[in-house]
């Protein structure tokens, strides 16, 4: 079975796994899953949920390159600090959406979901568990493909307040 036949169905089934391990072939465990709030949205809202898969493997991957795509306002020393944080404070980070939910206007989309963080906390080796409910906004096209995020609500955490390293 082909990866697109694979997500499809699971989307279609309500649970979107966001990464495979490479480990080994054949083998499966997932990093991130999304959980759409309705079955519905999720076969009606395919593209945006094959973006969400997308997004949330990079963000669970540490893949700033990626990441970096999906946010088109985000600058070069944002991507320092961005990859810093990676490379010291986590590690093993597995992401869990439920309840995701989609509102949809124009070529925009707000989604909100409750989203679960698992990691080792790399500075004191302590697996970390934290939870918040969550929206932000997406929008289609402008970037030259597809869905991206509006802003940089959801990688705020490890921006903190430096944004750039000059200010």
């Amino acid at each position: 079975m082909n990866i697109r036949r694979l997500t499809l169905s699971c989307v279609l089934l309500g649970m979107v796994p966001l990464t495979w391990s490479s480990a080994s072939f054949g083998e499966v465990a997932q990093r991130a899953t999304v959980t759409p709030a309705s079955l519905e949205q999720a076969s009606q809202q395919g593209p945006l949920f094959a973006f969400l898969q997308e997004y949330f493997t990079s963000l669970a991957q540490g893949d700033v390159d990626k990441l970096a795509i999906y946010h088109p306002a985000l600058t070069l020393p944002q991507c320092d600090i961005l990859r810093e944080y990676f490379e010291h404070t986590v590690r093993d980070l597995h992401i869990d959406l439920r309840d995701v939910q989609v509102h949809l206007a124009a070529n925009t989309a707000t989604v909100t979901f409750f989203r679960t963080d698992h990691f080792v906390d790399r500075a004191t080796n302590r697996h970390i568990e934290k939870s918040i409910r969550l929206s932000t906004v997406l929008v289609y096209g402008g970037s030259g493909w597809g869905w991206h995020l509006d802003g940089l609500d959801l990688i705020a955490f490890a921006l903190g307040k430096r944004t750039s390293q000059a200010g």
